[in-house]
């Protein structure tokens, strides 16, 4: 990995630790519509005016089919999904459970006829992956009770985000990467708009809860993305997800020190076993052997 390459993929790993924290905060008064909804209007307005104003966004519309299945599987649902999710599980164990992202992107891979030999290095990282995936939801005090359709929510948003680099990396070299930023965002929060509307609250919410809105709109959406494209373009989609290594450390201990959450035995046993499931699934293979033609 260059350098360049490296400082991106150290910067979108501290700034996709962050959002599970203000999630944290924002869906404590607000519902999970709303809390998707205010981090995807400003960012989408901000960023359809920039790129309309530095002239490249006309030119990326033809792309709209890319940003909506894009929008599809990076935003819209995980997006809810993970918020949601919130509401029931630690923002620690989510951040963990979306270190399975390098599993669901090599799975991706495999089935689009990138790298199809599997070897067995990649199959074990599978298994090691799934049986600490199974710790961190399974080893836990009878007092913690953990839910499975959160969990199952957080992982279908995973497969979003593994989903989301193989849709948008085929375009890269042809599309202002901030205008399909732009589009995806905007098509989300239009969708958005009636179903937040419906669950508004009746008071204001506290300035703890609409900084948080402010960090998740700003920093975790506009500049992680901007970030996250150009990271794809320097190091391609697969090696891209890899953040997943490190964004989930941010999260829990973020979580311990400022939620107050517990560490259990899951979290010790599970974490690791994920990383290492992912580190080895995302392996590449070695290149095989030419034999000598007679």
């Amino acid at each position: 990995m260059t350098r360049r390459g490296l400082i991106l993929f150290i910067s979108l790993s501290i700034i996709w630790g962050l959002p599970y924290l203000f999630i944290k905060y924002a869906v404590a008064e607000l519902d999970p519509s709303i809390v998707v909804l205010s981090r995807t209007l400003p960012s989408a307005i901000l960023l359809l005016a920039w790129t309309a104003y530095k002239g490249k966004l006309r030119g990326s519309l033809q792309y709209w089919k890319v940003a909506l299945l894009f929008a599809c599987v990076e935003m819209l649902f995980p997006w809810w999904w993970i918020t949601a999710a919130e509401r029931e599980i630690s923002s620690g164990l989510t951040g963990l459970l979306l270190a399975t992202v390098p599993l669901f992107g090599v799975l991706i891979a495999r089935l689009r006829g990138h790298d199809s030999d599997v070897n067995r290095s990649q199959l074990s990282g599978l298994f090691i992956g799934i049986v600490g995936v199974a710790c961190l939801v399974g080893l836990n005090p009878e007092h913690i009770e953990i839910s499975l359709v959160a969990v199952i929510m957080v992982l279908a948003s995973a497969f979003g985000y593994a989903l989301g680099p193989a849709v948008i990396s085929s375009t890269l070299n042809k599309a202002d990467a901030a205008s399909l930023i732009a589009m995806s965002l905007s098509i989300v929060s239009v969708l958005y708009i009636p179903l937040a509307f419906a669950n508004w609250p009746t008071e204001i919410p506290s300035s703890r809860a609409l900084g948080s809105i402010a960090v998740l709109s700003l920093v975790c959406t506009v500049a992680a993305f901007l970030v996250f494209f150009t990271l794809i373009d320097e190091v391609g989609p697969i090696r891209a997800t890899l953040v997943t290594y490190i964004n989930p450390a941010v999260a829990l201990v973020l979580g311990v020190i400022l939620l107050d959450e517990p560490i259990t035995v899951g979290l010790i046993i599970g974490f690791p076993l994920v990383l290492l499931g992912s580190w080895l699934a995302s392996r590449t293979p070695a290149p095989r052997p030419q034999v000598p033609q007679s």
